[in-house]
């Protein structure tokens, strides 16, 4: 059974500028297997009227039949982006013209038209245009049945929804604000998912309001929609479980600049953040907890991220506890990161081969010896000495308070000094050279055994 859309002379005048004279008597265009009449399938649209017709694929075949007021003058069907012309327009007799177009992507198209022309009998003036604005239509189902009823405030949880046209379902990167249960819809990798956060305690009654791309008719085809009834689903909310948010940094050094100025970093999104806005890290969950950070939230980023300013005002290890962040003293997320002190090196000692450590410096030219070095953060730091080369060492200590390093004073060595770097920087210590001088070759004594030379 094909669509049937059939124009008559009193929508003609609707479908035609004012000042135009209608060209055709009837249009029919047949899709599939049902039959619309035109006269009474049109609709208003922000004040037009539209022929619509429903489409179940978004490259839908349609056959057009054209009867002209007037044969004097072939009638042409200018050609569109929005479809193509699979058989040229053919007169059937002297009753009507004949063609089929296919449509492209029927649920991206706007403003949908067919417009035709006919050359005027006076020589010079511009031909007869009537244009017919089509709106295709879709039937549209979405459904949506949870396996599971169980949520946490602030938490967030996805559902698959089922839809016969999913590429029709309007999704959205906002989500609702106020509700007991904010949700939206998205698309992932062509499946349809309703992401929810719960925010009262409860049983709750989620209700979501899915609109569509394409509109729908209602009220017995005389009312055009883009919402779809009302999905609602009870929940059982229960107090939140602290979620984990992951840091693009996990090793924060405490130093003036990230007390006063502050680290920046990239946080999960926690949904109930709010921008600009501080908020305090601790390390205990319960109130009262020491002040280990600020968070100080900037702005959101699009891969579901936020970019955040940190501040340091003490010292933590992630193997002692989790971090927490609060509003208002009480815990809504929980992370995790060291935050340690400025590398600084309290001493440093040498060891000679079959002697003890010692304060002094002093190192000989082809000599090997262990150094110590002593102090805070120093298994962060990237030591290395001055032209004088590491041996790796399976005795090699390495820790926050102190580490050792095996080296070789090159036997060529022309310094006084050994200077120890920190990361390109000079630490402020070094090892001394006690002979840098390279030994001038000996002379020798040549002595003769025998008879003596005259």
């Amino acid at each position: 059974m094909a669509a049937l859309l059939c124009l008559s002379a009193s929508v003609q005048a609707q479908t035609a500028p004012s000042s135009s004279t209608p060209l055709l008597r009837e249009l029919t265009l047949r899709t599939d297997t049902t039959r619309y009449s035109l006269s009474r399938h049109t609709i208003a649209v922000q004040g037009e009227p539209n022929l619509y017709f429903y489409y179940r694929q978004d490259d839908e075949t349609a056959e057009l039949l054209l009867y002209p007021l007037s044969w004097q003058k072939p009638v042409r069907l200018r050609r569109s982006a929005d479809f193509v012309l699979l058989d040229s327009l053919t007169a059937v007799g002297s009753q009507y013209y004949r063609t089929k177009i296919r449509f492209k992507d029927l649920p991206a198209a706007r403003f949908l038209q067919l417009t035709f022309t006919q050359a005027n009998d006076s020589t010079g003036r511009p031909p007869l245009t009537q244009t017919v604005n089509l709106l295709p239509v879709t039937r549209t189902t979405l459904e949506f049945k949870p396996n599971d009823t169980e949520l946490f405030v602030g938490e967030e949880k996805v559902f698959d929804l089922t839809s016969n046209n999913p590429k029709n379902i309007r999704v959205s990167s906002e989500w609702t604000k106020g509700q007991d249960i904010d949700w939206r819809i998205v698309q992932e990798k062509g499946q349809l998912r309703l992401r929810v956060v719960p925010n009262e305690l409860g049983t709750r009654l989620l209700t979501v309001r899915p609109q569509t791309e394409r509109p729908f008719l209602t009220d017995n085809n005389r009312r055009l929609s883009y919402g779809l009834p009302p999905l609602r689903q009870e929940f059982t909310v229960k107090a939140s479980r602290l979620r984990f948010l992951s840091v693009d940094k996990k090793e924060i050094t405490m130093d003036e600049a990230a007390r006063r100025r502050g680290v920046e970093i990239i946080l999960d999104n926690g949904r109930t953040f709010d921008l600009k806005r501080t908020y305090r890290i601790e390390d205990q969950e319960e109130a009262g907890g020491a002040l280990m950070a600020e968070l100080f939230t900037r702005q959101y980023l699009t891969n579901d991220r936020v970019l955040c300013w940190l501040r340091v005002y003490n010292t933590h290890r992630q193997t002692d506890s989790y971090l927490y962040i609060k509003e208002n003293d009480q815990a809504k997320y929980i992370t995790n990161f060291n935050i340690s002190p400025k590398t600084a090196i309290s001493s440093v000692q040498v060891r000679h081969r079959g002697g003890d450590w010692s304060p002094s410096l002093n190192v000989n030219p082809g000599e090997t010896v262990d150094v110590r070095l002593e102090g805070e953060s120093l298994q962060k730091a990237r030591f290395h000495f001055e032209d004088v080369a590491i041996i790796p060492s399976d005795s090699s200590i390495r820790s926050d308070a102190a580490v050792v390093y095996r080296v070789q004073v090159p036997q060529t060595i022309d310094k006084r000094r050994v200077t120890i770097f920190n990361a390109g920087q000079p630490t402020g210590y070094a090892l001394a050279v006690k002979e840098f001088q390279r030994p001038h070759p000996l002379d020798f004594v040549a002595v003769n055994f025998g008879k003596v030379r005259g």
